[in-house]
């Protein structure tokens, strides 16, 4: 495909250089003639190599998608790149072209300088592609993440775990059931089933929630997007189950865990071949008779807790710091009782109670949920609900009272119920959602409603009605979410998650006297013409996520006219009904991402309205009467499609609080300094002066601002209000050498405010910067919030921060950047040095800088200690000797250099040959290293996952290790070494490599031996599935003297290895069924065949 793009590109752009070339050499054609000569010849010779280059491009990308359909197969990264750079020297002609017969840019073209230099990348780029060996890894290596869980309790618990985990280990069994009440802990269960999988079992575990709106499809999408598996559009579902069919049978020795099944599942249907050789089958259920339907061959029951059990958990969840008195602890016990042993009520109920130490208020506790579990109030579904709503409404202290009113922190957690079943919802939006349906006080700022938002969701994970799904996101239980839907039983129509429902619930579904419908996340792609709900009560309506949806009929809201919310974000409606503007209590109009929306009507009589977002959107102009919006707080229109902004448009907005422009119109900065409630902002300003005006005209609000915004051209790269961020893109910065000197001069002192907030910076192609601060400057304490820095095409810039003679050392006693956390530089030429010190760094990547000699200076404390470094990434870095971490980085996971020509080793360490650990060490990759003489790690690397070296011409030696015993690599499952002609030991232990899975060894000319393990027989590597070795002239064995047993294996490649002795550096047992493709020299399997005709059954190819 690149091939025929590239061809008709390439002639226009020969044609028009050509006949420009013509046009302006007419009148100097003899001084010119050899130019055009040699200009010509260099065009012609890109021309060729491209064609081949992007040729061969393209039988790589379809190889790689054929592999990739299988869903056993993922791309590497190498290959990932390299086509990543086809790409972008693709568009680089493309840029030419365009210029030329634009511009006329011929001057620039007679040095014949672009051309030579995209001929030495395409030659480059073809050298990178002769070495890539295998295009593709096995999915094998990502077989799942481990899911967060609660502890264990109860005897019985264990018991029921390791019973299981024996079943699946012997082999014999292909099904098992495990069942019991709503919130007895059976997800818990089978998260530890999981957990204990991926750590000690090799093949795939794949979690699938299946939840209570069931459908073929929807499972089918949800198993086929864990294995990585594309339908491509397909939605016939017995092809779908035949792809799906197809895929897992090669999946050998998988687990398929189906969690929270209602009901009974046609297994063939959906394309799951369970079976004891490819993929066994867990289910998870309320229900026996479900077990049985699903013809489980081993049923187990999650049985309640036992009174000790049930105390146990109870008095852990309270987590009090002083202990109860015995007069309240025995009452305790009581009310933990009463909870039946339900590890879900119990934990709910204690959570509600945690920190009441108080006698009387547990007297008190006691005696509500006793009330509730023995009388009968319509709840049903049994006891449990009765106790979780006793939670629920011990989050209204008036709980007492007669009144049916919830408060805020009621109505919150209800509003979770509206989000698809199992739904790891994000806080953001929750939090957003609450202040657009006036949740939170709205007499606040929109910061201090933010804060107040997040503090609720705190609350109610505290109290264990929500859980915590890392940093960012909660989750509701689903028997929390039916008690909710329960409670709002008649106020709450709630079908969401299910893609299998097409079409909107017909009118009589919708009672009178809805308040909240929500149909998030479904498979809508209609809504019937004529159809009109009568809703006169209806506030919240919720379409987002209905990707499928085209087209509202205007008669749709005519009977909604108390609608407050209407959210039809992630939609493909193209317009919006006329009837819309008659919603005149409509508070929040939610369209991100309708990315075919073009046409909106007259808002002007929405008066009401407080929050409008348009972004990402394909409207060309602001929707009319925007301006006439005087209740509006929330205004996006972050549109790549907008052409221009009406002036005049914010005179009206004076309550605005939070407001997104599009980066590529520039903000009028008078339009905006009137806005005096403005909180959040993004937009871009035309220069430094102008940014200056800005900060200025915020006063003191600046310190609690929001902001995201570019100074200079228009800049495509996207983002959030998370941080505080500050953009640079083409501008000139001549007079901001120091860029935070600069900014603070002529700000009245607002701007050291402005930097002292400062969480991302980013500069790019900006003239005249040097410095970011400087050391004298008064400001180095006020950069300390910074998280982020990158840094993008600087030509002058030098060095984060410029040192003054006096005093230097004094204001740099502490670090500046003591938050940083991310560091980004690439193609900064004058650069020598990035920084002195930043102790929370987890991210450095710097790429492309000539000058760079030392990524950290040494200033006499003998050592830099960067204890939260988890990525090293330094590429094209000519000049760079070393790194300059003298200290072992203990939370280092990945360390990437490559194309650094001076660098002799990594890591150094006064007075010792080598680093002594890395403990969380999973992938080591070194390329194009011709210096390197040693990686520098002793020992101590136990969770090294990968080891990719290629192109080290010095190394001789991997691993160090003067005591063969101290080093051992249980986590390894990937060994590529390429190209490393000195090499003559890995210095890795074969029998402490238990999990490899890939082999791959070429161009080492003088190694005898890949792995070392003498006096040792015979080995088993059980996960082992490639095996390359090639050009390989002084190799003997994989591992001297040693039988490598290997009866997982699929693929052996091995040529120009002359020394392996006519004989295979692994042995299969042949009787095992396999699909097993060799591929060797032929003189090498005809002498194997000679010698063991059974070998008949692999594939030689």
């Amino acid at each position: 495909m690149l091939s025929r793009i590239f061809e008709p590109i390439l002639t226009k752009v020969c044609e028009s250089i050509l006949s420009k070339l013509v046009e302006q050499t007419a009148d100097n054609a003899h001084n010119n003639l050899k130019s055009i000569k040699d200009f010509e010849l260099n065009l012609k010779a890109l021309q060729k190599k491209l064609k081949s280059l992007c040729a061969k491009a393209s039988d790589v990308e379809e190889e790689i998608k054929n592999s990739e359909l299988s869903g056993r197969k993922k791309r590497k990264r190498e290959v990932e790149e390299w086509l990543k750079e086809v790409r972008f020297i693709e568009n680089k002609v493309v840029e030419l072209g365009t210029q030329v017969e634009s511009e006329g840019f011929i001057v620039r073209l007679m040095d014949g300088g672009l051309p030579a230099k995209l001929n030495d990348e395409v030659d480059l780029l073809v050298e990178q592609s002769r070495n890539f060996g295998e295009l593709v890894l096995d999915v094998c290596g990502s077989r799942g993440d481990k899911l967060l869980t609660n502890g264990m309790v109860g005897e019985a618990f264990h018991e029921n775990l390791e019973t299981i985990l024996k079943h699946l280990e012997s082999g014999q069994v292909l099904s098992i059931g495990v069942y019991g009440m709503g919130g007895v802990g059976k997800t818990t269960l089978a998260k530890h089933i999981h957990n204990r999988l991926l750590q000690h079992s090799q093949g795939r575990v794949i979690w699938v929630t299946v939840s209570e709106e069931f459908s073929v499809t929807t499972l089918q999408d949800k198993i086929a997007h864990f294995i990585g598996l594309d339908f491509g559009g397909e939605d016939n579902e017995d092809i779908r189950a035949a792809r799906l069919h197809t895929t897992l049978s090669q999946m050998k020795n998988s687990v398929l865990i189906l969690d929270d099944v209602w009901e009974n599942i046609d297994l063939s249907k959906v394309g799951c071949p369970i079976s004891v050789e490819c993929c066994r089958l867990i289910i998870t259920t309320r229900s026996l008779e479900v077990c049985r339907q699903i013809c489980c061959q081993k049923v187990f029951q999650v049985k309640t807790l036992h009174h000790r059990e049930a105390w146990e958990l109870f008095n852990e969840t309270l987590r009090n710091e002083i202990e109860l008195d015995s007069s309240a602890e025995e009452i305790a016990r009581s009310v933990a009782k009463l909870c039946g042993g339900l590890p879900l009520a119990i934990a709910t109920v204690a959570g509600g109670m945690r920190g009441e130490r108080a006698i009387h208020t547990w007297r008190n506790a006691y005696a509500e949920l006793k009330e509730r579990v023995s009388r009968n109030d319509g709840m049903g579904y049994g006891d449990v609900y009765k106790v979780l709503k006793y939670s629920f409404d011990r989050l209204n202290r008036n709980h007492h009272s007669q009144s049916n009113e919830f408060n805020a922190l009621q109505h919150c957690f209800l509003h979770c119920a509206l989000y698809p079943e199992d739904e790891e919802i994000i806080r953001e939006s929750l939090v957003r959602e609450f202040i657009s349906g006036g949740l939170v006080d709205e007499r606040k700022t929109r910061r201090a409603q933010i804060e107040q938002g997040h503090s609720i969701l705190d609350r109610l994970v505290n109290v264990c009605l929500l859980e915590s799904c890392h940093t960012e996101r909660v989750k509701m239980h689903d028997l929390l979410r039916s008690m909710a839907l329960k409670i709002c039983e008649g106020k709450y129509m709630v079908r969401a998650g299910d893609k299998s429902l097409k079409e909107i619930p017909k009118e009589e579904e919708w009672a009178k006297d809805l308040e909240k419908v929500s149909f998030v996340k479904n498979g809508i792609m209609r809504i019937g013409d004529g159809m009109s709900p009568d809703c006169p009560k209806l506030s919240t309506l919720l379409l987002l996520g209905n990707h499928w949806l085209q087209f509202i009929p205007d008669s749709f809201f005519s009977k909604m006219q108390g609608l407050c919310t209407l959210d039809l974000s992630m939609t493909k409606i193209s317009m919006l009904p006329n009837s819309i503007c008659a919603l005149k209590s409509l508070k929040a109009l939610l369209l991100e991402w309708c990315n075919n929306l073009k046409n909106v009507p007259n808002l002007g009589e929405m008066k009401e309205l407080r929050e409008l977002n348009l972004s990402n959107t394909a409207i060309t102009e602001v929707p009319q009467g925007v301006g006439e919006l005087f209740n509006l707080k929330f205004l996006a229109l972050n549109v790549r499609t907008l052409e221009m902004l009406p002036r005049g448009l914010f005179l009206k907005l004076g309550k605005l609080q939070h407001l997104e422009l599009p980066l590529r119109i520039q903000v009028v900065i008078e339009e905006i300094e009137n806005l005096k409630l403005l909180e959040e902002f993004s937009g871009r300003v035309e220069n430094v002066n102008d940014l200056k005006y800005l900060i200025t005209s915020w006063g003191s609000r600046v310190r609690d601002n929001c902001y995201r915004i570019l100074v200079g051209s228009y800049h495509t790269r996207g983002g959030i209000f998370h941080n505080k961020e500050l953009v640079l893109y083409k501008c000139n910065l001549e007079d901001e050498r120091v860029l935070a000197e600069g900014i603070v001069q002529q700000c009245e002192g607002v701007g050291i405010c402005f930097v002292e907030g400062l969480k991302r910076l980013r500069i790019e192609s900006c003239g005249g910067i040097e410095y970011i601060l400087r050391s004298e400057a008064g400001l180095s304490s006020q950069m300390s919030a910074v998280e982020e820095i990158e840094l993008y095409e600087l030509d002058g810039m030098k060095g984060l921060i410029e040192k003054g003679e006096i005093g230097a050392s004094a204001a740099l006693a502490q670090p500046v950047f003591s938050n940083l956390t991310k560091l980004r530089i690439e193609k900064c030429n004058r650069m020598r040095i990035p920084l002195p010190g930043a102790p929370n760094l987890e991210v450095i990547d710097i790429r492309k800088c000539r000058e760079i000699e030392e990524i950290f200076e040494d200033e006499g404390t003998g050592s830099v200690t960067l204890p939260k470094l988890k990525t090293l990434r330094l590429k094209e870095l000519p000049r760079l000797r070393k790194v300059g971490i003298l200290s072992s980085p203990p939370n280092l996971e990945v360390i990437d250099i490559s194309e650094c020509e001076e660098i002799e080793e990594i890591f150094e360490d006064e007075g010792t040959s080598s680093l002594t650990t890395l403990p969380k060490l999973k992938t080591l990759r070194l390329y194009g290293l011709p210096r390197l003489r040693k990686v520098g790690i002793l020992s101590g690397v136990p969770n090294l996952e990968d080891i990719d070296i290629s192109k080290c011409e010095e190394i001789e030696e991997i691993f160090e290790d003067e005591e063969r015993d101290c080093l051992a690599l249980p986590k390894l499952e990937l060994v590529r070494l390429h190209d490393l002609p000195r090499l003559r030991k890995v210095g890795i232990s074969l029998s402490r490599v238990p999990n490899l899975i890939i082999i791959s060894v070429t161009k080492c000319g003088e190694i005898e031996d890949v792995f070392d393990d003498e006096g040792t027989s015979s080995l088993t590597l059980p996960k082992l599935i490639k095996l390359k070795l090639k050009e390989l002239p002084t190799l003997k064995s994989l591992c001297k003297g040693t039988t490598i047993i290997c009866n997982s294996i699929d693929s052996i490649y091995i040529r120009e290895c002359p020394r392996l002795m006519n004989k295979l550096p692994v042995v299969v047992d042949s009787a095992m069924p396999r699909r097993c493709k060799v591929k060797v020299n032929t003189e090498l399997w005809e002498s194997l065949m000679s010698d063991n005709p059974n070998l008949s059954i692999f594939q030689c190819w």
